[in-house]
């Protein structure tokens, strides 16, 4: 890890783990629902806004599910690096 990587995942994590969480999950989200309703648009229009999130919901609560996963093991992922370093420069 170097010492960029490792002096912003120290910002990071002084955040604390369900901040973090939220922050990075809500991202995501919002980045997946602004492009999934760019990209199927065509199919917006003949059905309704309304009618096309309602088709869409349980992709949208699957999607978050996931990312709420993916990011919790990403923490655990850069939390363990993170240490392993700190270790290795005696800070820990």
């Amino acid at each position: 890890m170097n010492d960029k990587v490792f002096q912003i995942w120290q910002k990071k994590r002084e955040q604390g783990f369900v901040n973090w969480l939220f922050k990075s999950t809500t991202g995501a989200v919002a980045f997946y629902l602004v492009f999934s309703i760019a990209f199927q648009y065509s199919s917006i229009g003949e059905m309704g806004m309304l009618a096309f999130l309602q088709s869409q919901l349980l992709n949208y609560v699957l999607f978050t599910a996931l990312m709420l996963c993916a990011n919790g093991l990403l923490w655990l992922y850069r939390e363990s690096s993170y240490k392993k370093e700190a270790r290795r420069r005696n800070i820990i």
